[in-house]
């Protein structure tokens, strides 16, 4: 793609080491191109584009896309700023990238639909910087996420606390065109190895759905009184697992123990009413403030610091953390997340105040 004379304008201020005052810098060459002075010359203004894979998960929506688009307005004051959503199609999403390209993107955030069509969009990017975004994608120039092979083992090792070892389990594994989802798997796979759990049957749906979910779960209908967990990669997942597991009509001394990731707020009031074990919460907003901050750094031709390398890629990688209705004032609460409101609502008040949550 062709790029003007701003990233070239850009790279003379690269000898300011202070992050805070490059954004300034930034921000004021970005100013000039407003003031439409005879005989300057006018940069163009930088382009970020971020390019979500879906909506099915509420966090995308919700946390990740506000929060980034609020961070990059507050960091790079004139920056225009443009988001797709492909709604899990990843042709759509190749034509979004494409589109972004042309458009003019000075950096490229991506949330990929499928890894390995996404590792082919990063070539046709040339020297626009891409960066993988909670999904990993070979030859990005930068990966923002939490170690899914952490998150696997948190979720494989909840069980085995929560059920014990040689226990049965179903698992509902992440979307098949998804590094992250074979990482947690494979992670999984070897807690539950260790401790001898047998993986009953198991799914690899297309997507990181509810309703595949479900279905797989009613289809299981005959082994449920004897399977003692579900591992369902994302609280997405779950929330179809729960369905199932009342459609069945499952009772209490049945009810399996059910896993998710994301500490979606619905996830968070399932752990409380115990219909969900655990949910692994990764820290979104941090997650999307970095990302905003690499973009900029990139357009700064700056080296982000505090990276670390993951396959081959600088990651920024943020610490997951399992929450439990034990645990939940001190995560999700304390960060500020949630608030006790959110979460205690009529239907699980009674619970929240025997967790003294209330």
């Amino acid at each position: 793609m062709a790029r003007g004379p701003f990233p070239a304008a850009l790279a003379r201020w690269r000898t300011m080491p202070a992050p805070r005052l490059s954004r300034l810098v930034l921000a004021l060459l970005l100013g000039i191109s407003s003031l439409g002075l005879a005989g300057c010359v006018k940069p163009d203004k930088a382009v970020v584009a971020l390019l979500l894979a879906s909506s099915q998960a509420t966090r995308w929506t919700e946390v990740d896309q506000p929060v980034f688009a609020q961070h990059l307005e507050d960091s790079c004051q004139g920056c225009d700023y443009v988001t797709y959503n492909a709604g899990r199609d990843a042709d759509k999403q190749a034509e979004q990238f494409r589109d972004a390209l042309d458009d003019g993107a000075d950096v490229i955030v991506l949330n990929a639909v499928d890894g390995e069509e996404a590792s082919a969009l990063v070539e046709e990017a040339g020297e626009v910087p891409v960066i993988a975004y909670d999904r990993f994608v070979e030859g990005a120039d930068h990966f923002v996420s939490a170690d899914p092979a952490v998150i696997g083992r948190m979720m494989a090792q909840g069980i085995v606390d929560a059920v014990g070892r040689r226990s049965q389990v179903l698992m509902v594994n992440g979307a098949t065109g998804d590094d992250n989802a074979a990482e947690i798997r494979e992670a999984a796979m070897g807690v539950f190895k260790r401790h001898r759990v047998k993986v009953v049957a198991e799914l690899s749906p297309d997507s990181w759905d509810a309703a595949s979910a479900k279905q797989f779960v009613l289809e299981q209908k005959g082994r449920i009184g004897r399977v003692d967990a579900v591992l369902a990669a994302n609280d997405t997942q779950a929330s179809g697992v729960v369905e199932a597991l009342e459609e069945l009509e499952v009772g209490a001394r049945s009810y399996p123990f059910v896993t998710g990731q994301d500490a979606e707020l619905t996830a968070v009031r399932r752990v409380v009413a115990g219909e969900q074990g655990l949910t692994v919460y990764k820290e979104i907003t941090t997650m999307a403030q970095r990302a905003a901050d690499l973009a900029i750094d990139l357009m700064l031709d700056e080296v982000p610091e505090d990276t670390t390398d993951y396959k081959g890629v600088p990651a920024v990688l943020v610490e997951p953390v399992v929450v439990t209705r034990e645990t939940i004032a001190r995560t999700v609460v304390r960060d500020g997340v949630y608030s006790l409101d959110d979460i205690c609502t009529d239907d699980v008040m009674e619970t929240c105040e025997q967790l003294a949550l209330r």
